[in-house]
């Protein structure tokens, strides 16, 4: 007969993701996925409960992902693993391996081919078409990348729904080049996070005549992450410097200092995110929003979430916010909540928006917006009342 597991030698979802390095919502995908299965589930409040060994396939399921090995594949090996055939789990590692290594051969011969086609000479004179350049400074670039990193939606599942929509422009940022600086927009369509990097100067916008620049406009690209990782790397690197970020036909570059970092853009057209925000978050402290607002500690708020769970209660009024079913300043339970969000999402906006941040909502249908020390701001889309 099976046993049942001893619930004391049972491990939460937020234990394991802390363990593994896997976030809570992934460790969710693997279990409906199949490939990471909880040895255990409450019935009443669906929370998941993990073996001690299963850390063990968490952590190689993390080092597998990383390495971009797919998911089939990535199951198989903790197939293996799980029963003791080491050296079958290993072959299917080096076999992963082994076409990345082809893969990239015939990137680096590809990449020689197009570099001889550079060099040849032109039989036209084409006319260099203008780009868009603000200059920043070199911090405030870090910071802004910070404020919305998180958001940006992973290469799977999200680069491509069921219904065969591609999303994959969602697993890139997008940049906007305007008067007031460059401003960074992250979405994989449940979150959504705003950074601005303010312009340096008179005038944050040196673009060449005729490019579009102007007040109130920015020329705008999708941008890879790798490449907003590597600029900000490069920024945190020299804080002091000035970063010239310039969009040019096809291409993104950001020169911090003496070091040029160019990129190709992403495909694709970005989902207009000014349409479902409150026009005076983009003032980013400054400008006056509709609805309910309330300011938290995010020291204090951040450990009460429950981020093992599928859903968190937020009460928004009268300038405070509590957990709903949890004793408010009066010692009175708050029992209502005026919109339910995911607490993991939660708990990640809350970690890049400094010591205290303001809750803004606007409705229990419409996004909660939270709101840092001026960086930026995310928005989170409500979830369904469990």
């Amino acid at each position: 007969m099976p046993q049942t597991p001893d619930p004391d030698t049972l491990l939460t979802i937020g234990e394991v993701a802390r363990e593994s390095g896997l976030t809570a919502s992934a460790l969710r995908f693997y279990d409906r996925e199949g490939v990471l299965v909880p040895a255990a589930v409450d019935g009443l409040n669906g929370y998941r409960r993990y073996a001690v060994p299963q850390v063990r396939a968490a952590r190689l399921l993390a080092s597998l992902r990383r390495v971009g090995m797919p998911l089939a594949e990535a199951a198989l090996v903790l197939d293996e693993d799980a029963r003791g055939a080491a050296g079958a789990a290993a072959d299917v590692v080096r076999a992963h391996e082994q076409r990345l290594v082809d893969g990239l051969r015939d990137a680096r011969r590809e990449i020689a081919r197009t570099l001889a086609l550079l060099d040849e000479p032109r039989g036209d004179a084409v006319e260099a078409q203008p780009s868009a350049r603000v200059v920043v400074a070199a911090a405030d670039l870090a910071a802004a990348v910070t404020a919305v990193r998180f958001a940006v939606a992973p290469a799977t599942p999200v680069a491509r729904t069921r219904d065969g929509l591609d999303l994959s422009v969602l697993t890139g940022v997008l940049l906007e080049l305007g008067s007031d600086g460059v401003r960074l927009v992250a979405t994989d369509r449940y979150r959504l996070a705003v950074s601005l990097a303010v312009g340096l100067g008179p005038s944050a916008s040196t673009a060449q005549p005729g490019s579009g620049i102007s007040v109130g406009q920015a020329d705008s690209a999708v941008v890879p992450v790798q490449w907003v990782d590597e600029v900000a790397a490069a920024c945190r690197a020299d804080e002091g410097a000035q970063v010239v970020v310039e969009i040019a036909p096809g291409r993104a570059v950001a020169t911090v200092g003496g070091e040029t970092v160019a990129t190709p853009l992403v495909p694709g057209t970005f989902p207009d995110y000014r349409s479902f925000i409150d026009p005076g978050l983009l003032s980013f402290g400054d400008g006056e929003v509709s609805g309910h607002a309330g300011t938290v500690d995010v020291a204090a708020l951040q450990p009460l979430l429950p981020v093992e769970a599928q859903t968190v209660g937020l009460v928004v009024r009268e300038g405070t916010v509590h957990l709903a079913g949890v004793p408010g300043a009066t010692g009175a339970e708050v029992p209502v909540a005026d919109v339910h969000v995911d607490p993991e999402f939660l708990h990640e906006a809350l970690a890049v928006a400094g010591p205290w941040a303001t809750l803004v909502l606007d409705g229990p249908h419409r996004p909660l917006a939270i709101r840092g020390s001026g960086v930026g701001f995310s928005v989170l889309m409500p979830v369904a009342v469990p």
